[in-house]
């Protein structure tokens, strides 16, 4: 014999809305505890954003010119026909650019400048490495990595001890993952860089000589191949002037030794230097003047970096707005309470229900067992 069940696990749609009204006014009727914790969390927000310290953000905006690649092709000619070899080099791009101002050599290299800072309000200036003043400017970062007592002493990156070396490289990967920022804007086409910290002069400071010393690094790195052809011919044209003038001052000193003399050997000398210097001549001058060329398209080929915003006149400060921080407290105050006021009654209701389904359920066995015993 079959029973229909007291009960069904199945929702239907029609459930689901009633239910969805059900809590929609559970939440208008705790209203007031909503309103509670939405004000505790814009007011926590606030004081939140009103003690967080200051940054000052230095802006840098990079241009540069003649990026195409480094076409080597007539200095190469040049090289070879002086019997040298050179490569063609690889591409150079606004996306290198930025890979060398955030390489670690780079960072390391502007963490060991020394620069005068004033520390906190009531500090005095101090000539030290900015490295010192990074961790003297977070104190519970550095206590954190365990480099609050750390202190430079080695200002030349190829000097460093393997310690100070591993805490440069704990504050490169704290900077370039936080405070350093750099994009390549294809409207503008130029190389934008921020850098944050809580020091208005660290910022700068650090800004500058990253930026200066990445482009200079940039232009060498172009230019490299060109400019070792340049002295590689520079040289080769050294060695034929000198040669040529070695032999006019044996020239000279023949002539001399002869002087009012009529000698075969000193005519047949005197020949043969008189050709010597006139083909060391020749070739002087052809060497010179694919010397000059080369210079010329070494000029041409070097890269222009100009820096159109200075971080020194664009440096600016950063502090968030409170009363917007206020209001953006209350909603997520008001959303996540409601959440756990939802999540709460769902796990108070389905405690209720599953109790509920346990009495029916004993309730209809029992009365199962009845028939059963009747029949």
């Amino acid at each position: 014999m079959q029973y229909e069940r007291p009960y069904n696990d199945e929702i239907s749609i029609g459930d689901l809305i009633t239910k969805l009204g059900e809590y929609r006014r559970y939440l208008f009727r705790k209203w007031w505890v909503i309103l509670i914790f939405a004000a505790i969390f814009g007011v926590g927000l606030r004081f939140y954003v009103k003690w967080k310290p200051e940054h000052y953000i230095s802006h840098a905006d990079f241009s540069l010119k003649g990026i195409e690649g480094s076409s080597t092709s007539s200095l190469s000619s040049l090289a070879s026909s002086f019997g040298f070899g050179i490569s063609t080099g690889a591409e150079f791009t606004n996306e290198y650019f930025l890979t060398i101002i955030q390489s670690r050599r780079m960072v390391k290299e502007t963490l060991l400048q020394k620069r005068e800072i004033k520390m906190g309000k009531n500090g005095t200036p101090r000539e030290d490495y900015l490295a010192n003043f990074y961790i003297e400017m977070y104190p519970k970062w550095a206590k954190k990595k365990k480099v609050k007592n750390f202190r430079i002493d080695h200002g030349n990156i190829d000097s460093l001890t393997i310690y100070e070396d591993s805490v440069l490289t704990v504050i490169y990967d704290e900077i370039v993952d936080k405070d350093l920022t750099l994009d390549y804007n294809d409207d503008k086409d130029i190389n934008e860089l921020d850098f944050s910290s809580t020091n208005r002069d660290f910022s700068v400071y650090f800004a500058s000589y990253i930026g200066r010393a990445a482009s200079d690094f940039y232009i060498e790195s172009q230019v490299k191949n060109e400019t070792e052809t340049v002295e590689l011919i520079a040289s080769k044209v050294d060695s034929i002037r000198n040669v040529m003038n070695a032999k006019e001052d044996q020239l000279a000193s023949v002539t001399d030794r002869s002087a009012f003399t009529i000698k075969a050997t000193g005519l047949v000398t005197q020949g043969r230097l008189l050709r010597e210097i006139e083909i060391l001549s020749t070739e002087y001058a052809e060497a010179y003047a694919q010397l000059e060329l080369a210079r010329f398209d070494l000029r041409n080929k070097t890269p222009l970096i100009s820096i159109i915003d200075s971080p020194r006149i664009s440096t600016i400060k950063e502090k968030e707005q409170i009363m917007l921080f206020m209001i953006i407290g209350f909603i997520l105050g008001a959303i996540i309470t409601s959440i756990v006021l939802v999540v709460r009654k769902y796990t108070r209701d389905s405690l209720e229900e599953a109790q509920k389904k346990k009495l029916l359920m004993a309730r209809e066995s029992a009365e199962n067992e009845l028939i059963e015993q009747k029949d």
